[in-house]
C-alpha cells in the first residue's frame, strides 16, 4: 500500500482507488471516534459517513504539517458535534452481579470495560474525549493535546477528572468492584 502522502496527493488529483484506501486505513478508527462521540452505533456510522465525505471535499485543505489523524479527529468532532441531538441515553440494565471467569474471582474483563465505556458516555464532551484517546486507545497526552488543539496540562487535567467520576461511578453502582480499583 502507498504511503499516506502519495495518497493524500493522488486524491487530489481524482484518484478515486487512493481515496478508498485512505477510507479503508482510517474507516474503524474514525467508527471508534464516533461511537464514543455519539453514544450510538446508528448515529456512528452516519457521522463515519458525513466525514469521510468532507474529507473527500476538503482534503486540499490538509497542509500535511502536523499528523493526519488530528486533522481527520476536529473533523470528526466536528461532525459528531454537529450531530448530536441530545445527550446519550442514561443506561442502567448493567447486572449488579459479578461474573466469576475463574476460581480466584476475578471479574469478568469485558463486562468491567463495557461499564467503563457506558459510564464514560456520560461524561462531559471533553473529558470523554481525552478518556477516549489516552486510555481506551493508549495516545500519550500530548498526542491527545495536539488532536484537541489543547494544552498538555488541560488534557491531563480533563483525564484526571474522568478517571475521578468514572470510578466514583463504578464504586456507587458496583461496589464489588472496590478491590479491583484500589
Amino acid at each position: 500500500m502507498a504511503e499516506l502522502p502519495e495518497l493524500v496527493a493522488r486524491t487530489r488529483e481524482g484518484d478515486e482507488r487512493a481515496f478508498a484506501a485512505i477510507v479503508g486505513t482510517y474507516k474503524s478508527l474514525v467508527f471508534r471516534w464516533a461511537m464514543t462521540l455519539s453514544g450510538d452505533e446508528d448515529d456512528a456510522e452516519d457521522i463515519c459517513q458525513e466525514v469521510f465525505v468532507r474529507v473527500h471535499r476538503k482534503l486540499w485543505s490538509f497542509r500535511g504539517d502536523g499528523p493526519f489523524e488530528g486533522w481527520l479527529y476536529r473533523i470528526t468532532r466536528r461532525v459528531a458535534a454537529r450531530a448530536r441531538r441530545s445527550p446519550p441515553p442514561q443506561t442502567t440494565s448493567i447486572s449488579q452481579e459479578v461474573y466469576v471467569t475463574d476460581p480466584g474471582a476475578r471479574v469478568d474483563r469485558e463486562r468491567a470495560i463495557e461499564l467503563i465505556r457506558m459510564i464514560a458516555a456520560t461524561l462531559p464532551m471533553r473529558q470523554r474525549e481525552v478518556f477516549m484517546l489516552c486510555d481506551l486507545e493508549g495516545r500519550a497526552p500530548a498526542e491527545a493535546a495536539a488532536m484537541l488543539g489543547m494544552k498538555d496540562v488541560s488534557v491531563r487535567a480533563s483525564l484526571f477528572k474522568a478517571r475521578a467520576s468514572i470510578r466514583r461511578s463504578v464504586l456507587a453502582t458496583h461496589p464489588f468492584y472496590t478491590d479491583q480499583l484500589r
